[in-house]
């Protein structure tokens, strides 16, 4: 599975300027089909403790926004892997990612695989 993603985005890149995409995963690699995931009811209730982090009501109900100190970013839901994912993220969001993953039992993986902070 992991070979043919890296295929696709491969051949997609040449035809797009794309970014890079930053996962809240409790997978070993964000992309696998099978393993734990975060459910919708546990990102929810992770909404409830957290006030920068609402819906984007301009875009679906699986579209968030999150709102730091000079920056706010979008934070998409993805139900089919159960993981949530972000595009280029600045410092003070990848913080805010790995708070994020930490309350909800998970890690931030990069596109390519790596985890952030990276594991001693």
């Amino acid at each position: 599975m992991r070979t043919i993603i890296s295929i696709l985005l491969l051949l997609a890149s040449g035809w797009a300027v794309a970014g890079y995409d930053m996962h809240i995963t409790r997978k070993p690699f964000w992309a696998d089909e099978s393993g734990p995931k975060v459910s919708f009811e546990q990102w929810l209730a992770y909404l409830r403790h957290d006030p920068q982090v609402a819906r984007d009501l301009a875009n679906s109900s699986e579209d968030f926004m999150v709102a730091l100190p000079g920056e706010s970013f979008p934070l998409w839901y993805n139900p089919q892997l159960g993981e949530l994912y972000t595009k280029n993220p600045t410092q003070q969001a990848m913080r805010k990612l790995q708070r994020i993953a930490q309350a909800l039992d998970a890690r931030v993986q990069g596109d390519d695989g790596e985890f952030y902070p990276s594991p001693p």
